[in-house]
């Protein structure tokens, strides 16, 4: 069947599914100017890959729009733009180049090393069974997102934090409004709002840690050491931390079951052997990952593809298409448990900019999928899903299921 020619990534169809359109632009515009939302869109492995590795001549600083946002039309108020470009000049790890970010990088690396991480394993599975176990013994209605994949990072990202359970929902609720405003139509000012909220509770946090350290990850953060981080840093990175440590997670579980659903014979097995859901995370990066692109700025004119990107321009790199591109992978639209090398997937990225949560992402996955697997072997679709309308954030909102057959 011949793929549809590319028409923008924020349509109803290219949100429903984006690969056909990431297969015509590889095939015919490797790099193409999407004049509309004025980026310059990279969609081929080998071409992602050297853009996302090359931070001299593909900067991160200004990565996330202000003004003239490609995914979201809608107009940020005026005292809401005047925030963000303040929040702009705050060094954050996702929107810096070296030397900035190696020292943002290496003062909080250790907060995630696999020895800490690791070492949160057992309380991840806790969570992951109990809310499964929520989810069975009601018996009646449920929904995947709601009852285990938002529930779950949401619960171990605030707990890592040292934030008290009671205010867990107001975590989860900030998290949603600064993800809505970045989708195809969401209120940019609640965006605001939840950045307002979130932004002022972490740095009452921040103060507190630093009077009273625990033994938390914000304490961690706020430790005096050679490179201490200003109060604005800190708060940032813990509004990043809150955000990606929710999302990345909910819409990976979620996606990793809406593949599985298509393919019930993978699900059997797992089924039969739970030790396979670490696979099929890693398929599940790879074949629908969470994050389909990143926003880079060209510094210079680059040639690429017999394309010239100018110097300014905004370069949008489609993680999710190089992830799908034959010449990198043998049948990469198929989802395959027993595919070689898939840990060679960009869903996290590459290079100086690797996800730092990354371990944290796929225990939590491996562990949502396997308490699934053991507790509700019989667990099916029972209405279709609602999914993120965002052309570079890839999930589901709500996915309803039955426990047992219908």
């Amino acid at each position: 069947m011949t793929a549809p020619a590319y028409t923008g990534l924020s349509s109803p169809e290219a949100i429903a599914d984006p690969y056909p359109y990431y297969a015509w632009l590889r095939e015919h515009a490797p790099v193409h100017h999407d004049t509309a939302a004025d980026v310059w869109v990279v969609s081929r492995h080998e071409d992602v890959m050297a853009v996302v590795r090359d931070h001299a001549r593909f900067s991160s600083h200004q990565g996330l729009p202000v003004d003239n946002d490609p995914f979201n039309p809608n107009p940020a108020p005026p005292w809401a733009a005047v925030v963000l470009r303040r929040v702009q000049s705050v060094r954050v790890l996702l929107t810096t180049d070296p030397p900035d970010h190696t020292m943002l990088r290496r003062r909080v690396a250790k907060a995630f090393t696999p020895r800490r991480i690791a070492a949160w394993e057992p309380r991840i599975r806790q969570v992951a069974d109990e809310l499964v176990a929520r989810m069975a013994e009601r018996g009646g209605p449920a929904d995947l997102v709601r009852d285990l994949a938002s529930p779950l990072p949401t619960t171990i990202i605030a707990e890592l934090m040292g934030i008290p359970a009671e205010r867990h929902r107001d975590f989860k609720r900030w998290s949603d409004q600064l993800i809505d405003g970045l989708f195809t139509g969401g209120s940019r000012a609640g965006m605001m709002r939840g950045l307002a909220a979130i932004s002022w509770f972490f740095l009452r946090t921040v103060r507190r840690r630093r009077r009273e350290p625990g033994d938390d990850l914000i304490s961690l953060l706020t430790a005096e050491g050679d490179e201490p981080l200003t109060a604005p840093e800190l708060v940032t990175f813990c509004v990043l931390l809150l955000v990606a440590g929710n999302e990345t997670t909910t819409n990976l579980v979620s996606s990793a079951m809406a593949a599985l659903f298509a393919r019930p014979e993978q699900w059997a097995r797992i089924v039969a052997d739970p030790s396979l859901a670490e696979a099929a995370v890693e398929e599940a990066l790879r074949f629908d990952g969470p994050a389909q692109g990143l926003l880079r700025i060209a510094t210079t004119d680059v040639v690429m593809a017999g394309v010239t990107i100018p110097a300014g321009a905004r370069v949008l790199v489609l993680l999710g298409s190089a992830n799908r591109d034959p010449a990198r992978w043998e049948s990469p639209d198929e989802f395959l448990l027993d595919r070689p090398n898939t840990r060679d997937h960009l869903a996290f990225g590459t290079g100086i900019h690797y996800c730092i949560g990354h371990l944290l992402a796929r225990m939590e996955a491996r562990a949502a999928l396997e308490a699934l697997a053991r507790r509700l072997p019989d667990l099916s679709p029972a209405g279709p899903p609602t999914r993120m309308t965002s052309p570079v954030l890839r999930g589901l909102r709500t996915q309803p299921v039955r426990l047992s057959p219908p």
